[in-house]
């Protein structure tokens, strides 16, 4: 499965390096023990890969693909990401993996098609909004659905903008609210 996994993001990320050069690919696998493996692969395949565990910093015009190996820091990703790749779509044998998190933080949300239980969620924000997730069904889908978002960046705030404002609306806030009461008492204050 990693060796799958990996190369999906390699295809598509090697694409757009190709008219996005200083592109870094966060990668957080939904097994942060598989966090190495994804690393070695990826550097056994020419890629220059900064791993979360161990430390390593990203660096300028050198590292391009970040491996966040560690837990409980999704969150923090998600608000440096504009887009979020729920990687785990892709695959029938993942059954998806939760969107609500990416778009909780703003990110635009791309998809594929198995979504597993998250369908339901995935279709209520499609029809509040169907700019809210970019569904899609191929390698080639997804490449140009990133290609969109990076290239026009009104395109990509509209989705940003759409994937929160429809998040929140469905969730009445509950969930933005609950975060910023942890980061207020909880994981600031200390």
């Amino acid at each position: 499965m990693i060796k799958i996994v990996c190369t999906v993001i390699l295809g598509v990320h090697n694409l757009l390096l190709q008219s996005h050069p200083d592109s870094v690919v966060i990668i957080v696998p939904r097994h942060p023990h598989h966090g190495h493996q994804i690393a070695q692969r990826l550097r056994n395949d020419g890629q220059s890969v900064a791993l979360r565990s161990r430390n390593e910093k990203i660096t300028s015009k050198k590292t391009n693909i970040y491996v966040v190996d560690t837990l409980g820091e999704l969150r923090e990703f998600y608000g440096v990401a504009p887009i979020a790749v729920i990687g785990g779509s892709f695959f029938p044998e993942l059954t998806g993996h939760n969107v609500s998190e990416a778009a909780a933080a703003g990110c635009a949300v791309i998809t594929g098609c198995h979504v597993g239980h998250f369908s339901h969620m995935v279709k209520a924000m499609q029809q509040a909004n169907p700019l809210s997730i970019t569904q899609v069904s191929s390698k080639l889908e997804l490449r140009e659905a990133v290609e969109l978002l990076m290239s026009n960046p009104e395109i990509l705030e509209a989705r940003q903008r759409a994937s929160k404002e429809v998040y929140e609306s469905l969730s009445s806030c509950i969930i933005s609210n609950v975060w910023n009461l942890l980061n207020l008492h909880i994981f600031r204050g200390k």
